[in-house]
């Protein structure tokens, strides 16, 4: 299991354009706030078409989940996906941004859309 004190450090090293903020946050932030500058991050690079970005902040997203704590976990669901649900469904290139969603968070978001918990 990731330790919740180590999330910002691991997000910067995988994303150069969130080193300073993260390295702001390597002692003290509480992982909803280091999730919340996270899912800053993506959706910025959902609105400015860099998919390839976005697919990768899923990616990592979904790394985190796998392999964090339950907090973590939460957080992923309840601030991030939660966060860019209302831009999951938007399309570029003809590709729904939803589509770039790795299988594990996919999951989440169809059963929370299910359970009316989400957009």
């Amino acid at each position: 299991m990731l330790p919740d004190s180590k999330i910002s450090q691991l997000i910067s090293l995988q994303i150069p354009g969130l080193t300073y903020v993260m390295w702001q946050f390597r002692i003290t932030a509480p992982v909803y706030e280091v999730v919340h500058v996270f899912t800053d991050y993506t959706k910025r690079m959902i609105r400015g078409g860099q998919l390839n970005e976005a697919k990768k902040c899923f990616t990592i997203a979904a790394v985190l989940y796998r392999n964090g704590s339950n907090l973590l976990r939460n957080a992923i669901e309840s601030v991030y996906l939660y966060g860019l649900s209302p831009l999951l469904d938007t399309a570029y290139e003809n590709h729904p941004v939803k589509a770039l969603l790795p299988a594990t968070l996919q999951h989440i978001r169809i059963r929370d859309v299910q359970n009316g918990t989400h957009n």
